[in-house]
C-alpha cells in the first residue's frame, strides 16, 4: 500500500503537520510527504496510469491523507479532486475541505440539512451592511471574524453600534484579500468551548478549552485544555454534522448555550494533533492513528476490487 501526505510548503513547520509526520514515521507505514505544489494537475480521457510530481512520473498512491493547517487553497483542492479521479481514498475528501474551508458555507450546508442544528447567526459583510440591521437581526455584542482565520487570529469581539459602525466604515473603505462574518455572540460560553474530535466520521474524544475572562478559548490564545467524555446528545450531534460536511478525519466545536443547549461553532478537517502527548504515540485512543489505520483497510478493500 502506498500513500502520499499532501501537504503545503507554506506550511510545512505547523506544530501540528511535524507531529502527523512523526507519529507516522515510528508506524513505518508507506507514506511519502508530496509537497502538494509540486504535484501536477492533469486532466486526460482514458485511464491513467501515473501521477506527475515535478513533471516526472509516479505511481499513483492507494490514499491521500491531507495535512494542509491553512494552506489549503485552489490548487492544493485540485490535486485532491484529481486524486479522487482517480479513484485514489482522500481524506479528507475535497468535498470536505470545501465545506470546512470557508466558514459560510459550513453553516450554509448545515443550515439545509434540516436536521436542527443550532450555530451562531451569521451574516456576511459587504460594503453594503448596516450597524442598525445587525443590531436588529443577530444583536449586540457580536462577533467579527475573518472567514478562513484560524488559531483565534482575525477574531474580534464587538460591544457597540458604534465599533461596529467604524469597523463597517473600514471595511467599505479598504480592499481584503478574504470575506468578514459577522456573527451571534454566545454570551455563555465566553472563553470556552468544546471539541468533539472524529476518526472515520463517528467520536474518538473529547476535549473543553476554557481561557477564563477571555473570550477566545484557542489554546494559541491561551486557553487550558481538560479532557471529558461529552454528553450523548453532542456527540450524536457532531456525528451528523461531520456526516452533512463529508468529514472523515476532523471535528466539530461547540459553543455553550443557555439551557444545557450547544452550538456549533466550526467544522475542521484534519484538526491540529499538538494537544496530547497521545498524538505522537501508539495509543489506541489516538484519533489519526484510528484514522490511518481505518484509511489503509479501505484502500486495500479498493485495490482488491479493482483487480
Amino acid at each position: 500500500m502506498l500513500g502520499w501526505l499532501l501537504v503545503n510548503q507554506k506550511t510545512l513547520e505547523e506544530p501540528s503537520i511535524q507531529t502527523i509526520i512523526k507519529l507516522i514515521e515510528k508506524m513505518e507505514i508507506n507514506i511519502k510527504t508530496v509537497d502538494v505544489s509540486e504535484v501536477e494537475v492533469l486532466c486526460e480521457p482514458g485511464e491513467s496510469n501515473y501521477c506527475y510530481i515535478d513533471g516526472e512520473p509516479v505511481d499513483i498512491p492507494d490514499f491521500a491523507l491531507s495535512a494542509f493547517f491553512g494552506g489549503n487553497n485552489y490548487n492544493s483542492k485540485a490535486v485532491v479532486k484529481m486524486l479522487e479521479s482517480l479513484n485514489v481514498l482522500c481524506v479528507n475528501s475535497s468535498e470536505s475541505l470545501n465545506n470546512t474551508a470557508d466558514k459560510l458555507l459550513t453553516f450554509q450546508k448545515l443550515g439545509a440539512a434540516k436536521q436542527g442544528f443550532l450555530f451562531p447567526k451569521t451574516v456576511l459583510m459587504t460594503a453594503k451592511t448596516k450597524p442598525s440591521f445587525i443590531a436588529r437581526e443577530v444583536g449586540l455584542p457580536c462577533v467579527i471574524k475573518v472567514m478562513h482565520g484560524s488559531k483565534g487570529k482575525g477574531v474580534v469581539l464587538v460591544k457597540t453600534e458604534k465599533e461596529l459602525e467604524n469597523l463597517l466604515d473600514v471595511y467599505a473603505a479598504m480592499s481584503f484579500d478574504d470575506h468578514i462574518l459577522i456573527q451571534e455572540c454566545i454570551v455563555a460560553s465566553k472563553g470556552r468551548d468544546m471539541r468533539i474530535m472524529l476518526s472515520g466520521g463517528k467520536f474518538s474524544t473529547a476535549y473543553i478549552r476554557d481561557n477564563g475572562d477571555n473570550f477566545k478559548s484557542n489554546l494559541s490564545q491561551g486557553g487550558d485544555l481538560q479532557f471529558i467524555t461529552p454528553p450523548e446528545a453532542v456527540v450524536e450531534i457532531a456525528e451528523k454534522a461531520a456526516a452533512v460536511l463529508d468529514i472523515y478525519f476532523g471535528s466539530i466545536d461547540f459553543l455553550f448555550g443557555e439551557n444545557d443547549s450547544y452550538y456549533i461553532c466550526e467544522a475542521n478537517s484534519m484538526t491540529g494533533l499538538t494537544y496530547s502527548k497521545d498524538a505522537q504515540s501508539h495509543s489506541a485512543s489516538n484519533p489519526l492513528l484510528l484514522t490511518l489505520k481505518d484509511i489503509m483497510t479501505e484502500a486495500q478493500k479498493r485495490k482488491k476490487n479493482k483487480i
